[in-house]
């Protein structure tokens, strides 16, 4: 039996955490106690230190704490409603909101391997429509002028909904820290067992 390498994976911590983080230290806890705590490397601890100072350079988009009023009833409604959906965190729930009313298309964590699952056949479909086509410029099927157009038309059409669904996925992939890669590995193999 050999050994493989383990890589370990970075543990993103919601802001309220990072928040709570960087207030613990605040207040004299050690990195090595936060590291353990937080179930992050030490070397994160300094990183989300220096984030919530503002001392790094890779926070170009400032970030700012909102404060609002609304009733409790309100409030906790949206929260469980979101919980169902796979947010369990305020600050992510309310950025979805945000997010929604700019008029950003939100995909919530339990749809977002639905829509790719989706956005990844769409683009096996036109691999078939793209061997329909090259079939006709072969000569080994032969069409109507009527079906030639309608088949371009079909093309096109597959391609721009493709498009469009990828650039909202790659968005979503940035925001939420999923890999499409993996996910499109996984309908391969979905895709296979059919």
């Amino acid at each position: 039996m050999t050994l493989g390498v383990l890589r370990r994976v970075k543990k993103r911590l919601p802001i309220e955490k990072r928040i709570e983080l960087a207030q613990r230290y605040a207040k004299g806890e050690q990195p090595n106690d936060l590291s353990k705590a937080f179930g992050v490397s030490v070397r994160q601890v300094y990183r989300i230190i220096a984030e919530e100072k503002g001392d790094t350079r890779s926070k170009d988009d400032k970030q700012v704490v909102v404060s609002f009023r609304a009733p409790e009833a309100e409030v906790k409604g949206y929260l469980d409603l979101v919980k169902v959906h796979g947010i369990q965190e305020k600050s992510s729930a309310f950025r979805s909101l945000v997010r929604m009313a700019q008029g950003l298309v939100e995909l919530f964590p339990d749809r977002f391997e639905a829509f790719n699952r989706s956005a990844w056949l769409i683009r096996k479909e036109g691999q078939l429509l793209n061997q329909l086509a090259k079939a006709v410029h072969k000569g080994k099927l032969r069409l109507t002028d009527e079906d030639r157009h309608l088949l371009s038309k079909c093309l096109d059409a597959n391609q721009r909904l493709h498009d469009d669904l990828r650039m909202i996925l790659e968005e979503h992939k940035g925001r939420r820290g999923y890999t499409t890669a993996a996910l499109n590995s996984q309908n391969e193999a979905a895709f296979d067992a059919e």
